[in-house]
C-alpha cells in the first residue's frame, strides 16, 4: 500500500479501541495497513468473535453497498494504522487500480465461502465435537505440556472463555460437554499445586472429532 494512501487516510488505533459496534450507522470501510483487529457479534449472550484480521485486510465494506447498520463489532487488539474510506474514494480506487478491485473480489468470495463452512459446521457437527475443535484451536495459543511431554494441558478457565468468545458456548454448556468427554476417558480436570485447574488430555483427542 502506498505511503500516499496511508498518509491521506490513515488513522492509528490504540489497543482495546473500538472502530464501530454492532448497530452503528455505517457509511465507510476500513483496510488495515498494520495491526490487528477482532470482527465479533452478540450471539447467545455472549460476543463471539467471528474473524481476526490483519495487515492488508478489509472489513466494514457492506456500508459501501446498502444502507444499513454495521451487522457486527471491529475492536482493535493491537496498536495499528487503519485506512477509512469513505464511498467516493472508495470508487476511485476501484475504477483507477484493477489490482485493488481483483483483490477486493477474492477477499469477498473468501468469506463467503468461510461463511458457507461455519454454517456447515453449526448444522452437522455436535456440541463435543465443536468443543473438541476449538480445544486444538486454544492449544495453539495457550497450550503446554507435562513434565512427561505426553500429555497436554489447558487453561480451565482460559479455555472456558476463550470458546464462550468464538463461539457462543456458555460455561454451564461447556462444563457438560466436557463432563460427556471425560466420562469417554478422552479427558480429565485437574489442578496443580497452586491449585490452578487444567483440562487434561493426549493428544490422541484431537482425532476423535475426525470420527464424529
Amino acid at each position: 500500500m502506498s505511503a500516499d494512501l496511508v498518509k491521506r487516510f490513515g488513522t492509528t488505533y490504540n489497543s482495546g479501541q473500538t472502530i464501530f459496534q454492532e448497530g452503528d450507522h455505517a457509511e465507510e470501510m476500513y483496510i488495515i495497513h498494520k495491526g490487528q483487529v477482532n470482527i465479533s457479534k452478540r450471539a447467545r449472550n455472549a460476543e463471539q468473535i467471528l474473524a481476526t484480521l490483519r495487515d492488508g485486510d478489509f472489513f466494514g465494506e457492506m456500508s459501501l453497498f446498502t444502507d444499513t447498520p454495521r451487522s457486527a463489532t471491529a475492536t482493535v487488539m493491537v496498536e495499528s494504522t487503519i485506512l477509512c474510506i469513505d464511498k467516493k474514494s472508495f470508487d476511485y480506487m476501484v475504477n483507477s487500480n484493477s489490482s485493488f478491485a481483483i483483490n477486493m473480489i477474492r477477499k469477498l468470495c473468501e468469506r463467503l465461502r468461510n461463511a458457507d463452512n461455519q454454517i456447515g459446521e453449526l448444522l452437522v457437527l455436535s456440541k463435543e465435537t465443536r468443543i473438541l475443535k476449538a480445544m486444538y484451536a486454544y492449544w495453539n495459543l495457550e497450550g503446554q505440556k507435562d513434565k512427561s511431554g505426553e500429555i497436554l494441558l489447558l487453561p480451565y478457565i482460559g479455555f472456558c472463555d476463550y470458546i464462550k468468545k468464538t463461539s457462543g458456548i456458555s460455561v454451564e454448556d461447556t462444563n457438560q460437554s466436557l463432563l460427556k468427554l471425560r466420562n469417554q476417558s478422552l479427558l480429565h480436570i485437574r489442578r496443580d499445586v497452586a491449585g490452578k485447574q487444567y483440562i487434561s488430555f493426549s493428544p490422541k483427542i484431537f482425532e476423535y472429532f475426525y470420527r464424529v
